[in-house]
């Protein structure tokens, strides 16, 4: 029979993802989708398909199934891309498709969300069979493409699926819901399905504590499936512990690096406070990884305004404010004050197509596939054991991370550095400057934003890096673009070129921050941003003179000095001021410089420091 090229696509993806409050929500959402690809792999290879993307074989062990968080080796499982490219050398295509299509379903289905289903029968309403039924089958997305595979057409069977399933994409499916109760609440994850969960009077209390279902907060079935995704009672009823936390909060990634500063810095107040929090039974976390350890506990307790919240939430018993002052204040009498800011960094390949475009042969892709999946690996050791991260996704081209915000910028360079040295080794037949390359966006927010939020920083940063909110040809992504959303100050954007700035752009920003802890004024920036204000837009302002004003007015606010406040040279700066390149170019170069400062300020803010200073606390 003729062998066939196969291509299958499981989703939604972003959406989903990002229907998120918690990190759990965020964590399962695509641990959830890597695991159906990963039951698709298997499948496909069951049924006598060699895979090409992923690059496994019959036999790997990354084809094995992993519903919690890491293997039995303590490892975490590959993560499996949303499309998944097979040869087929024999059989009915169709009929291949179709029992691939159903073991992932029965994956979803029975395997996962069944299983949550019945660990959470006392939280879920009464008459919900049907509603949960329909929320759990209806809710893949799931195509499936096949192309003949003659000697010679695999670049041509290859690019025939890519349009056939991008096709079928743009035809969306409407069904109605048929199964509603009526007169209850959508769920506060997806406003698109009813909630499947007892209102908040009737709520077990156990469950409800253990899986964080705060106030009115509704579930539907899948935001029930992402939320309860990883508690062992899942799968090991005796590894069950009431006081672990199965993934690392939000806020020990943020406070990471304050904390390993807190090791060297105040080592006995910060033991106190370990200790304390052992006896009061604070949740603890088990995962092995650097931004857990020096404080594998609830990190929120370390944030002053949170004691209450803390206790509550936690059902633990005291006074917290008189715990925090026992316990919390001696180690910020010795601390500067947490910085309860994080970094979301999401990172994408650029021209990875052009490199796939070049492969004719299944064998070169699948030599691509498994580079790709070693910089899943490498990425793992940058984000987790370099800087202090916690990785959610890392498959292909794409990562997903959290990390303290002092760490982000050289995390960010460690990962562009990993991905050109996998391309040259995958790629050593085209030249580097037509490699594919790693764009990084940086969003940084506050710890208590939503999931969903911070994830969208991370994205809105990605999107500049790639030149998308600006407009640019695709030739002008290589970047690197760092979102900041203070929440007292709105938000501030800036980006650059890997090649800016002598090829080391976090350099330059790195540089700024420290300018900005040692000799810059803060209030020299603000001084000139709001001169550009009082200025008029270059279309409104014709003649040269009024770039000589400009760069006039700059150099006078660089140059004024206050007691302890010396003068700056424009070369420290990394400005140029060449008043002749006319108004429209010395405004842009300021207004550039504003910017850049004003997100290097979030960096100069967050650096942890031995010697508390008192009103420092953040917005």
């Amino acid at each position: 029979m003729t062998a066939h090229l196969v291509l299958f696509t499981i989703g939604p993806v972003q959406d989903f993802i990002a229907q998120a409050r918690r990190t759990r929500d965020l964590w399962q959402g695509s641990h959830l989708l890597s695991e159906l690809s990963r039951a698709a792999a298997r499948a496909l290879v069951d049924r006598g398909a060699q895979l090409v993307f992923p690059a496994l074989a019959a036999g790997d062990p990354e084809l094995a199934p992993c519903l919690a968080p890491l293997r039995s080796t303590d490892e975490p499982p590959l993560n499996i891309a949303n499309r998944l490219l097979a040869e087929l050398p024999e059989g009915d295509p169709a009929a291949v498709m179709r029992d691939v299509r159903e073991a992932v379903m029965g994956c979803w289905r029975d395997d996962i969300a069944g299983l949550v289903k019945r660990v959470c029968t006392r939280l879920l309403a009464d008459g919900v069979d049907a509603v949960w039924a329909e929320q759990i089958d209806s809710f893949l997305e799931i195509a499936a493409a096949w192309a003949p595979l003659p000697d010679g057409s695999y670049a041509s069977a290859r690019r025939e699926l890519d349009r056939m399933i991008a096709a079928r994409k743009h035809l969306r499916d409407f069904a109605p819901w048929r199964q509603l109760r009526g007169g209850v609440p959508k769920s506060s994850l997806d406003g698109a399905r009813e909630t499947v969960i007892e209102c908040p009077r009737h709520r077990d209390a156990s469950l409800v504590q253990r899986y964080r279902i705060v106030g009115d907060e509704q579930l539907d079935a899948v935001g029930l499936v992402k939320r309860v995704g990883g508690d062992p009672r899942l799968t090991d009823e005796a590894t069950s512990d009431e006081h672990l936390i199965q993934f690392v909060p939000i806020v020990n990634v943020a406070l990471a690096s304050w904390v390993a500063v807190a090791t060297r810095e105040a080592e006995p107040q910060l033991n106190g406070l370990k200790a304390a929090s052992r006896e009061l039974k604070l949740p603890r976390v088990p995962r092995a990884i650097p931004c857990a350890q020096g404080f594998p506990f609830d990190a929120m307790v370390l944030l002053r305004s949170r004691w209450d919240a803390v206790f509550e939430e936690r059902g633990l018993i005291g006074e917290p404010e008189r715990w925090g002052r026992d316990h919390v204040v001696p180690l910020l009498d010795k601390m500067s004050e947490p910085h309860p800011y994080v970094a979301c960094l999401v990172a994408d390949g650029d021209r990875m197509g052009n490199a796939i475009e070049r492969l004719d042969d299944a064998g070169p892709h699948r030599e691509l596939s498994r580079a790709l999946a070693s910089f899943a690996t490498d990425a793992r050791r940058v984000v987790e054991q370099a800087h202090l991260g916690s990785l959610v996704y890392a498959g292909g081209d794409d990562v997903l991370a959290f990390l303290p915000v002092p760490q982000a910028l050289a995390c960010a360079a460690a990962l562009r550095l990993a991905f050109a040295a996998v391309m040259a080794r995958a790629c050593p037949d085209m030249a580097e400057a037509e490699r594919p390359t790693l764009s990084v966006g940086i969003g940084i927010g506050h710890v208590m934003e939503s999931m969903g939020e911070l994830l969208e920083l991370g994205r809105a940063a990605e999107r500049q890096a790639k030149g998308g909110e600006l407009g640019v040809e695709r030739r002008d992504r290589n970047a690197i673009a760092v979102v900041v959303d203070k929440r007292s100050g709105g938000r501030t954007a800036w980006r650059a070129q890997w090649t800016e700035w002598g090829g080391d752009p976090v350099a330059r920003l790195q540089q700024d921050a420290e300018l900005l802890i040692g000799k810059l004024s803060t209030t020299k920036v603000y001084e000139i941003a709001h001169t550009l204000a009082r200025l008029p837009q270059p279309e409104q302002a014709p003649g040269a003179i009024w770039g000589t004003i400009l760069a006039r007015e700059v150099r006078r606010s660089l140059a004024r000095t206050h007691a302890g406040d010396p003068g700056i040279e424009l070369a420290e700066l990394g400005l140029g001021l060449d008043d002749t390149a006319g108004y429209a170019t010395v405004r842009r170069e300021v207004a550039a410089w504003v910017d850049r400062v004003l997100v290097a300020r979030t960096f100069a803010e967050a650096e942890p420091r031995g010697v508390h200073r008192p009103g420092a606390e953040a917005a």
